[in-house]
């Protein structure tokens, strides 16, 4: 498994707020339908049902997409940018050879997949101190994480490029949770006329890697306050929910929903919450 980096996150808010405007119109006309006639049928049990579920999901994805969208807007118009370069045509013809010479010869495939032709204008690349743009795609460059890199590079070939040993941890379930390392290798060209700039990214992600440097020091910290603040508003759902069980035939189950969903969410809070607390990598450095 490989990631792919993102690109197109404009669209993909477009379509998710599509999704959440659609289930929010079928949770509505399910719950009036439902009121109308006195009692729950199918048809507005699954317009409810699946409706909430593909609103929360829409949501948290168009909220993602959304944050991504406004990294690389800040990037490109050069708010954030931390170094960068134009990979020339001929310079980015010979990234594409070495690097499939490394995969030919066993190396692990390049999270960033060369294009099959060089641009006439070349290839720009952007950096940030926590994540790089190389042309349309951006690539997150966390110390720690469920995506994170492991450690840098410079491989100082007849055109140079940055390597990045990427992990990204998933979670699979059966009978028990597990957890699992995906490691893959994220290669970035360097032109051949920025090897200074390229030095200077270089030593920045040696120091984040050793946690000599902190890029954005509140974010974990503003992940904690989410998820407690979350997993409050989410147990007084779910109590308000279990003090309402006895009315579940007059308020239509909605007291179960609230409690089940309730329970659910401050769940996932107090998880975030947990999580954030061990990325915190001040937390690491003391």
């Amino acid at each position: 498994m490989q990631s792919r980096g993102a690109r197109n996150t404009g669209r993909n808010v477009i379509i998710c707020l599509i999704l959440v405007i659609a289930s929010a119109i079928a949770i509505v006309t399910g719950i009036y339908d439902m009121i109308a006639m006195g009692h729950e049928t199918g048809s507005t049990a699954a317009r409810i049902g699946f409706g909430a579920v593909i609103f929360f999901l829409s949501l948290i994805l168009g909220l993602n997409f959304l944050w991504g969208y406004r990294i690389i807007a800040r990037l490109e118009a050069g708010e954030t940018k931390f170094a960068g370069w134009t990979v020339s045509p001929a310079d980015y013809d010979r990234f594409r050879e070495i690097d499939g010479n490394f995969v030919s010869k066993g190396s692990r495939e390049n999270d960033y997949r060369p294009l099959r032709t060089s641009p006439p204008g070349g290839v720009q690349v952007l950096f940030s101190q926590d994540g790089v743009l190389i042309g349309d795609r951006y690539f997150g460059l966390a110390s720690t994480g469920l995506n994170h890199f492991s450690d840098v590079a410079m491989i100082r070939s007849t055109t140079p490029m940055i390597e990045f040993g990427m992990v990204t941890t998933t979670g699979s379930s059966t009978n028990t949770v597990r957890f699992r390392r995906i490691h893959s290798t994220l290669r970035v060209p360097v032109s051949s006329d920025a090897t200074h700039a390229a030095e200077r990214v270089l030593g920045h992600y040696q120091a984040v890697q050793r946690h000599e440097v902190i890029v954005r020091p509140g974010f974990w910290k503003s992940r904690i306050r989410f998820g407690l603040i979350g997993t409050g508003l989410a147990s007084a759902c779910a109590a308000i929910g279990f003090l309402l069980r006895e009315r579940n035939d007059e308020l239509y189950n909605i007291p179960l929903f609230m409690a089940v969903a309730g329970t659910i969410v401050a769940i996932a809070g107090l998880f975030l919450a947990g999580m954030s607390r061990s990325f915190d990598p001040a937390r690491r450095r003391r």
